[in-house]
């Protein structure tokens, strides 16, 4: 999934909804485009929401542009859509969503490379892709894959909230409006 990013070069930004925004882009080796409803907060954070081509929705979370920060290794961030149950990003091989009803005994790796299990009932968990300045995970992964209805809250909830650590161990918290975002994700899924 990382090659997406890497090589898509062309960009153009079609249309706005509220703060809300669509962007194209263009896979240099294979030709397809991806649409992506983005926004981008006053600190510089932003957040996207596109749609692969096998019907699996992804959300993109990256670092203010105003810095040259980087994510710990863990933990990775944690999101909630207004009072909805926030979502605990967990490092892992594959994306995945994890649901509810697995009863989660996260595998979390340390960056002493310790292994431990934590069971945590009061969040939600989606295994992960973490980059240095972003973290890709997947909210929605077909109808035969049980999901958090993130895309549902997202297109009715008034703010998402990120709250995140740092490499050098410091904490942060960013916030973007929802206001605009049904009309966009309407636009692209």
């Amino acid at each position: 999934m990382n090659k997406l990013f890497l090589l898509m070069i062309l960009f153009s930004s079609t249309a706005l909804f509220a703060d809300w925004e669509i962007e194209t882009f263009t896979h240099e080796a294979t030709g397809s485009t991806t649409q992506s409803a983005m926004i981008r907060n006053d600190e510089g954070f932003e957040l996207a929401i596109f749609k692969t081509d096998e019907g699996y929705v992804w959300l993109d979370f990256s670092l203010s542009n105003y810095t040259f920060d980087e994510f710990a290794q863990q933990p990775l961030p944690r999101f909630q859509i207004d009072s909805f149950k926030p979502v605990q990003l967990l490092r892992g091989f594959v994306a995945t969503i994890v649901p509810a009803d697995e009863g989660i005994e996260a595998v979390v790796v340390s960056d002493s490379e310790t292994i431990s299990t934590i069971r945590d009932f009061s969040v939600n968990h989606i295994i992960s892709e973490r980059l240095p300045e972003r973290v890709i995970c997947p909210i929605f992964q077909g109808a035969s894959r049980p999901h958090l209805d993130t895309i549902k809250q997202l297109s009715t909830g008034k703010q998402i909230t990120f709250s995140f650590t740092l490499l050098d161990g410091s904490k942060g918290e960013t916030m973007f409006t929802l206001k605009g975002a049904k009309k966009a994700l309407d636009s692209i899924l």
